[in-house]
């Protein structure tokens, strides 16, 4: 049956690949956009029928598109419906998973009485009780958060089907890693070489979606992601995974590959300081407060902990005055004499009385600019103000208790883990979820396409393991 499904496939591509010539030959003859076109088009078939066919290979190839799809939209030099073409991948995968019988499927999520997943189900409840929300303007908002929500819960299924053992999700953190480098590589370039010139006209041609490029201190580096905020914490989220790593053991982690972790670490801290922000600067000893704290008998946890602390008071009190990446790095632990930071807290002050006085908030995204509603234009500056305005405070209490039921199953799976491997995994999505709740606080992260990405990513990692390493042989 798998060798007919090769062949298959390769029957299509080659049939594809014979009408695609002689076609772009002549196109090429008439309009090189309709060649672009055609060649665009010719892919996306090919990378459907591969997502259809095998849905973990789709999987990753969702979030490959997902990630790097705004690359494609500046080199195109035009507006990319984004959450469309992610949407056409992700539902072709689903598709796919949804027929394709497991001969050994691991861990068996319960998806009826789980706790975290009747969480998501009550969350869902209340999104469809915002479709008569009396506070809302228009449905339009209503209807671009819904489906986020049900994308967002496309991911976590799809990841509780492709982790089926140890493997997988050791591949997991190998993918993750290795997109974060290049990205993190790739914001290097950027940096010492200047912007490619097609992203020089893409921003000149579209000035109002890079408002944050541009600040006092020079340009924010944003890679081939859509904005230096969520590549910052995409960032912080890779330098933590890679400190945890880090200080396994050489039975796990040999030194070759330790030495590669530490160029991926160097190369994330650099695109990090090149991105500005000043949220993902502060996750990173988050998250690594976190390790110290339940991993505070290893001694390589230890030894980290202190070359981190080191090399972080020479960045603050050394004498470098005239760096502007460690300027922007300083006023993230200024406190009360960044300005920035006060405005937020004042804004956050006056808009209180809006929240107690309506429960279920003013709607999905009425805090936008052009919304219509009473909140339109009010910068929320944070992931759970902009719940408790949109979604009000019966929002919040349902996210917030989401959040800690899910944290308590990371936290519970490291003390329930019988292997190294499991405990370093474990303990790396810990630390990673801890700094992205805590970044909440101070940004929109779960809020941005590509951040969202990776924390249903290991929502459904998180749930998979409460019943993976429950049953008898997690690691085969």
């Amino acid at each position: 049956m798998e060798l007919a499904k090769k062949n298959i496939t390769l029957f299509f591509i080659i049939a594809c690949w014979c009408l695609l010539v002689p076609a772009i030959a002549w196109l090429s003859a008439t309009d090189v956009k309709y060649t672009m076109l055609l060649v665009v088009g010719f892919v996306g078939l090919v990378m459907a029928a591969i997502c259809f066919l095998n849905y973990r290979t789709g999987y990753y190839i969702s979030l490959t598109v997902a990630l790097t799809v705004r690359l494609l939209e500046r080199v195109v030099g035009t507006e990319i419906p984004v959450g469309v073409v992610i949407d056409a991948v992700l539902m072709v995968t689903l598709l796919g998973s949804l027929i394709k019988r497991e001969d050994n499927p691991g861990g068996k999520v319960d998806f009826i009485r789980d706790p975290l997943v009747i969480s998501f189900y009550v969350y869902g409840a209340f999104i469809l009780l915002q479709f008569v929300n009396p506070n809302i303007p228009n449905r339009n908002g209503w209807t671009t958060f819904a489906r986020v929500y049900v994308r967002n819960m496309i991911y976590i299924y799809l990841a509780t089907r492709m982790i089926r053992n140890m493997d997988d999700l050791k591949f997991f953190f190998k993918y993750w890693i290795v997109m974060l480098t290049l990205a993190a590589l790739y914001a290097c370039i950027q940096q010492w070489f200047g912007l490619l010139p097609f992203e020089q006209a893409f921003i000149h041609k579209y000035p109002e979606k890079f408002k944050t490029v541009l600040i006092l201190t020079g340009i924010r580096i944003f890679s081939f992601v859509s904005d230096p905020a969520v590549f910052g914490l995409l960032m912080a989220c890779g330098i933590v995974m890679n400190v945890v790593l880090l200080t396994s053991s050489m039975k796990l982690i040999s030194i070759q590959k330790k030495a590669l972790l530490i160029l991926s670490m160097i190369l994330q801290a650099m695109a990090l300081g090149y991105s500005g922000t000043r949220t993902g600067y502060v996750m990173v000893p988050i998250g690594l407060l976190i390790m110290l704290f339940v991993n505070l008998r290893n001694r390589n946890t230890v030894i980290g902990t202190l070359i981190f602390a080191a090399a972080f008071m020479v960045m603050m009190v050394g004498p470098f005055h005239s760096n502007p990446t460690i300027i922007r790095i300083r006023t993230a632990f200024s406190g009360s004499d960044d300005a920035s930071m006060n405005v937020r807290d004042v804004n956050r002050h006056r808009i209180q009385p809006y929240i107690f006085s309506h429960p279920i908030g003013g709607g999905f995204l009425s805090c936008e600019p052009g919304s219509g509603s009473e909140l339109q234009g009010f910068p929320p500056d944070s992931g759970y103000l902009r719940t408790a305005l949109e979604q009000g405070w019966i929002g919040l209490i349902i996210v917030c208790v989401n959040l800690y039921i899910l944290m308590q199953y990371a936290v519970s799976l490291y003390f329930r883990s019988s292997t190294e491997q499991e405990r370093q995994y474990t303990l790396a999505i810990i630390c990673v979820m801890f700094a992205m709740v805590v970044a909440q606080y101070a940004q929109e992260s779960s809020g941005l396409i590509e951040s969202a990405l990776l924390i249903y990513a290991l929502t459904g990692v998180i749930l998979k393991l409460k019943y993976l390493l429950s049953s008898p042989n997690p690691t085969s």
